[in-house]
């Protein structure tokens, strides 16, 4: 399997020095009409606050540390969500932040958390937003779980775990929806293809 690589600053998925598409970016066009009503502003805060978080749980399921008292005071309360999950689900971590791609399905992406929880190997996105679109989190689990597939993890669920500015959290079993994504991924390679890119 060829190695991939991301590129941080441009959201870029390379395989073999070739640029590929990201979930994220396939599942674009479901989620437009919603951000369309959002100023720039708030979606930056909103993306920045999202990658704080992600990497504060990425590093202390790797290293069980964290120091709190360390961190920007609008992310504890995110982060005391997920300290209370984790506490409460007692997961085994088996991969966190896990880059993926394939290029015999042509696109690659990042798991939030794979896992195992309760006996079950998992598969978890972590949401900071105000609200979760289980539609578009349906679409997205199945990209990433179909790159999973490919790779040899089977995953038995998969999982949103919601966390909030209040410091609360739901953890919801979300069933992907692989029909959407194969008409989105369509879609994207027709787009690309039409602008010159792969």
């Amino acid at each position: 399997m060829a190695n991939v690589k991301f590129d941080k600053d441009t959201h870029t998925y390379t395989i073999a020095d070739e640029a590929y598409p990201s979930v994220t970016e396939i599942c674009e066009p479901i989620s437009f009409k919603k951000l369309d009503a959002l100023s720039k502003q708030i979606l930056d805060n909103a993306a920045r606050r999202g990658a704080k978080v992600h990497e504060a749980i990425s590093e202390f399921v790797l290293t069980d540390e964290y120091d709190i008292e360390e961190m920007e005071s609008d992310l504890i309360p995110y982060f005391a969500a997920f300290i209370e999950w984790w506490n409460t689900y007692r997961p085994t971590t088996l991969f966190s932040e896990f880059i993926l791609g394939d290029a015999n399905l042509g696109y690659c992406g990042t798991c939030d958390f794979i896992g195992r929880v309760d006996g079950k190997i998992v598969l978890i996105d972590f949401k900071t937003t105000s609200s979760v679109d289980v539609k578009y989190l349906a679409v997205q689990l199945a990209g990433y779980k179909r790159l999973l597939d490919a790779r040899g993890i089977n995953i038995d669920e998969a999982y949103v775990l919601h966390l909030k500015k209040t410091g609360a959290y739901s953890y919801r079993k979300i069933e992907p929806d692989y029909e959407w994504f194969d008409i989105l991924q369509a879609h994207n390679k027709k787009m690309r293809c039409k602008n010159g890119r792969k």
